[in-house]
């Protein structure tokens, strides 16, 4: 487990900034933050934003403030390898106005795997940690993310990031898991629109999303419901599947 807890209280609402020109040049799929959303969506914490922004150190630095002052929580993916280009630590220690050091335990526990001929700088360069984080360790690296205030700062490369977030996965867990259902709505959306809308006014802690798959002569969707209820997203399931039996023999 990390040692990187510094939270009593679980986390409730989530940002995620994706740092990489690879991610806006289309070179690289993002996969983080939809394995973020699934993952902290079965422990009941919301992710409520995606920021993307290029390898630019004032725009990382800004989006970072404007997230920190608007979630509980924000996790930081890519940055922060051996090359020029990774500089998120040093963004985020400028975003919190504090030194980037050498991380002494870190820089032991390379020392031990490695040895300390093969300690090179590009190495060193990933034992740095903004001064006050708590480093966090995987399973699946040596080279530690860092938690800072409410800032968990994750790798872009996504088994490392997967094995990141499931060591701070506690500071996460709400103990009311978020629950989803699927239902096949194969009539085209303008035909229930307003009497789904008039479904989700009852209910203010359920959501109910409707996503289209072909439209045309013949088309298909589901209609999806969430939230922790399960009783109630029952509920709801039944009332949405009778609205649509009732449409198709219209």
């Amino acid at each position: 487990m990390s040692h990187a807890s510094q939270h009593t209280m679980p986390h409730h609402s989530v940002a995620i900034l994706i740092i990489g020109n690879e991610v806006l040049s289309g070179r690289t799929r993002e996969a983080n933050a939809w394995f973020a959303a699934k993952t902290l969506f079965d422990v009941g914490c919301k992710l409520s934003e995606v920021a993307i922004v290029p390898d630019i150190h004032e725009q990382i630095v800004f989006t970072l403030k404007r997230l920190h002052q608007n979630y509980d929580a924000v996790i930081t993916s890519g940055g922060i390898g051996p090359t020029h280009d990774d500089i998120t630590m040093q963004a985020v220690s400028d975003a919190f106005d504090v030194p980037l050091l050498e991380h002494a335990d870190t820089i032991k526990v390379m020392t031990d795997f490695y040895g300390e001929d093969a300690l090179t700088e590009g190495r060193r360069r990933m034992a740095r940690l903004p001064h006050g984080a708590k480093p966090i360790i995987c399973e699946q690296s040596i080279c530690p993310g860092a938690l800072i205030n409410n800032v968990y700062v994750f790798a872009g490369v996504p088994h490392i990031f997967a094995s990141q977030l499931e060591s701070v996965l506690g500071s996460f867990s709400t103990g009311k898991a978020f629950h989803r259902t699927e239902i096949e709505a194969n009539l085209p959306e303008s035909s229930f629109a307003r009497e789904l809308s008039d479904i989700q006014a009852q209910y203010a802690d359920i959501e109910i999303g409707s996503y289209p798959g072909r439209c045309g002569n013949k088309p298909t969707g589901k209609i999806c419901i969430s939230g922790t209820d399960k009783t109630k997203i029952e509920h709801v399931k039944q009332q949405i599947e009778t609205m649509l039996k009732d449409k198709q023999k219209t």
